[in-house]
């Protein structure tokens, strides 16, 4: 009893032991993405379709942003603040996606949301098609050049680390417009 509780002290208190800190299984973190692709229900296409694909993350290099290409499609609808967004987060475990691991949704403001909790991608994907920075965006093709993305979410200052599958959907009242997927890996952010 009396070692178990040392142990939990030492692992509470790394500062104070001379030696390498365990790291624990949840903390500030590196997100990076590892697959992009759509979530469309019946293999029916929607209106707004993303094709992204993003360089190889370096583990040596774990501040270097990765780099993304490709763009968002739409073909009707707007993505405004009348809109809703959905967010299901899996988690990977036993070679198996575990489902519903987290789910956020946001019943209105749909382009603030992505917005304020997505930033990089917002920033490097959709803020330079800002009107008069107004959040609200029509169809067409919204370009993404091998551009540095930085996958930190502010909202959520700490995650598990493990790897994910984001499945991200955006609508105005019964309609689905976009099902967006990324796979993605959580590490622990470096000292």
């Amino acid at each position: 009893m009396a070692f178990t509780l040392l142990v939990a002290v030492a692992l509470m208190f790394p500062a104070v032991i001379h030696g390498k800190v365990i790291n624990s299984v949840i903390g500030p973190y590196i997100a990076y993405g590892e697959r992009f692709y759509m979530c469309e229900p019946d293999n029916r296409p929607l209106p707004w379709r993303w094709f992204l694909r993003a360089t190889h993350f370096n583990p040596l290099k774990p501040k270097e942003l990765q780099r993304v290409t490709g763009n968002v499609t739409a073909t009707s609808g707007t993505l405004d603040d009348s809109g809703w967004v959905k967010v299901i987060v899996d988690t990977r475990s036993n070679n198996q996606w575990k489902e519903n691991a987290y789910v956020f949704k946001f019943n209105n403001r749909a382009c603030q949301t992505v917005k304020v909790n997505a930033p990089g991608i917002y920033e490097q994907l959709l803020k330079k098609r800002e009107v008069k920075g107004a959040c609200m965006f029509k169809a067409g093709v919204y370009e993404i050049n091998d551009a540095p993305v930085d996958w930190s979410f502010p909202n959520v200052p700490i995650l598990p680390y493990a790897q994910y599958r984001f499945r991200l959907m955006i609508g105005n009242a019964e309609t689905l417009n976009a099902c967006w997927v990324a796979e993605a890996r959580v590490i622990p952010k470096p000292q």
